[in-house]
């Protein structure tokens, strides 16, 4: 068995697909509006002729639950800068970046238009987990 994907409900599909991209650095890897479906498929791009291993599903409709939130590592303290400022800019900042120390490492926490919330991190890996 493995994890596949999370599905989070969105108001305003187009809108949530241009956050996530923009901010998160995901990208469409299945849209299936084309389709005349009403979902989007959002995840790291695979490898040619390759599927993704995981992938985030908005699914238009109405926003009913809200998870706490979805983490993103950065590859350094400078993007989660970036991300943050770039989150004020567009109103959408919760918590400006923070250095919490240990394993919680370098932080800031974004809503998204439905008000699901983001964390991008620095020095917060999953190594050693379940060890």
């Amino acid at each position: 068995m493995r994890w596949t994907h999370l599905t989070l409900a969105v108001a305003d599909l187009s809108r949530s697909v241009d956050f996530y991209t923009r901010l998160c650095g995901l990208s469409v890897v299945r849209d299936r509006r084309s389709e005349g479906g009403t979902t989007v498929w959002l995840g790291a791009p695979p490898p040619a002729g390759k599927d993704p291993t995981f992938v985030l599903v908005l699914a238009q409709g109405e926003v009913t639950a809200r998870i706490d939130h979805l983490g993103f590592q950065c590859a350094t303290r400078a993007e989660v800068d970036a991300l943050a400022a770039r989150a004020r800019e567009g109103g959408a900042l919760v918590h400006a970046p923070k250095d919490s120390g240990g394993t919680i490492g370098y932080w800031c926490l974004v809503v998204d238009p439905d008000g699901h919330r983001v964390e991008f991190t620095h020095g917060q890996p999953l190594v050693g987990i379940g060890a």
